[in-house]
């Protein structure tokens, strides 16, 4: 065996049975691999016994047995083009077998994503799917970016192999490069070579060891939330079509995972994004809703009450469409600052929609409610912010619970019909529900 391995030439030789035998040479993914066969075993015994005669001496041995039995020595002699095939194909299906293996585990990971600890802290969070998805494509470099939507900028949130100096305060403008094309478009970068292709810089080509990286999206209901960025991979290979599918469907169960954890509504850019107004900085109608709520239930549970203010800019139509949007937008924000200024640190205060506005007002009977929207009502009236050509006024409606509704639905529809009446009664002035 020793000179089959050496020489790298099939060797026939008789065993202390007499019977011919051969060691045959293979290389498989560049090691050399010794397949040893003899005319016939007849049970597993005479086996072991064959194998004690050899010496395994700075060898590395693979013994195979299968199907294959020989009856004469002529048979052991025309066998060595037989095993070659054997030997061949066998090691195919195990590399198969193998392949195989290694997609069904990455399915898993790609899967377990949904697993990740979603009480996590959000930076932490953001580097755990970040490391995951670098393992998962084997890649020694690596990024996370989250999209801030006011100044449409992709922000790094975490990191991996990469330069601090190349990273500090990195902010990439939506739109521009590699990242920002995918933060644009929503569609996946493959770069197989960075030598040849033109979206990349010159400058930026020296930063990859291999010729190859991933950019991908992260989205949420069609939105746009962030880029994932994957390079260099530990085998010097490049990324392929598979990689990139593979990396695609990690993304969809990572921002599955951000959706559904704390970490949604604790990050800054994505609190914004889903609970706040972005023209006027007060919670929008989706966090109205929660809060009110979750005030509902506390005014149940100890018998408290609580009314709701609708306030809406009288003839706002014509102030867009005489004066323009910017004028227009310009007297929300100032409705909202007059709203802050009027109300209490314990009341919530948002932007139903349009030109409305909804505040809540806990632990409030009619008598206070009525107290605060004239606050507010007369703050309006009073607004210096805006172009002199500019008067506001409003219309506000009050509903209480429990008197006018137990559930958010009926009271919301009470207060509108309130505010209804005051802005048919001339506008500028208060309307309770009764």
């Amino acid at each position: 065996m020793m000179g089959a391995f050496s020489k790298g030439l099939p060797i026939f030789y008789k065993c202390y049975a007499k019977i011919m035998s051969f060691a045959f040479p293979v290389e498989y993914m560049g090691e050399k691999v010794v397949i040893l066969g003899q005319g016939s075993f007849s049970t597993y015994e005479d086996f072991r016994e064959f194998i004690k005669h050899l010496s395994f001496s700075k060898v590395k041995d693979f013994a195979v047995t299968g199907p294959l039995k020989f009856t004469t020595a002529e048979d052991a002699r025309n066998a060595c083009s037989l095993v070659d095939s054997s030997i061949t194909q066998l090691l195919k299906n195990t590399q198969e077998t193998i392949t195989l293996k290694e997609k069904v585990d990455s399915l898993k990971e790609v899967l377990g994503m949904r697993g990740v600890a979603s009480k996590e802290q959000p930076e932490t969070l953001l580097q755990t799917i970040l490391d995951k998805s670098a393992e998962l494509l084997k890649a020694e470099q690596g990024s996370l970016m989250l999209l801030d939507h006011e100044t449409e900028e992709l922000l790094l949130k975490a990191k991996r192999g990469i330069n601090n100096n190349l990273t500090e305060k990195l902010r990439i403008q939506k739109g521009v490069g590699i990242a920002g094309k995918v933060a644009e478009l929503g569609e996946p970068y493959l770069v197989e070579d960075v030598e040849n292709d033109p979206r990349i810089k010159q400058k930026n080509r020296l930063r990859y060891k291999t010729r190859s990286f991933v950019s991908v999206p992260i989205t949420i209901e069609g939105r746009i939330i962030g880029v994932l960025n994957l390079s260099d991979k530990i085998t010097g290979e490049i990324f392929n079509k598979e990689d990139l599918e593979l990396i695609q469907s990690f993304a969809a169960q990572a921002a599955i995972v951000m959706e559904r954890n704390v970490f949604y509504t604790q990050t800054e850019e994505l609190r914004k994004l889903a609970m706040t107004d972005s023209l006027t900085g007060l919670p929008n109608r989706r966090c109205l809703m929660d809060r009110l709520e979750e005030e509902l239930l506390r005014s149940e549970r100890h018998g408290r009450l609580l009314s709701l203010l609708m306030v809406d800019i009288d003839g706002f139509k014509g102030y867009n469409d005489i004066l323009g949007h910017p004028i227009g937008d310009k007297a929300l924000k100032a409705i909202a600052e007059s709203i802050l200024r009027c109300v209490r640190s314990v009341d919530i205060a948002s932007r139903y929609g349009g030109d409305e506005f909804v505040i809540i007002l806990p632990e409030t009977g009619k008598t206070l409610a009525v107290s605060i929207a004239e606050r507010l009502r007369s703050d309006v009236a009073e607004l210096e912010s805006l172009p002199e050509s500019v008067t506001l006024t409003i219309s506000i409606g009050i509903a209480s619970y429990p008197e006018d509704g137990k559930i958010s639905e009926l009271l919301l529809e009470n207060v509108d019909k309130a505010l209804y009446l005051a802005k048919n009664r001339g506008g500028n002035r208060i309307e309770v529900f009764s």
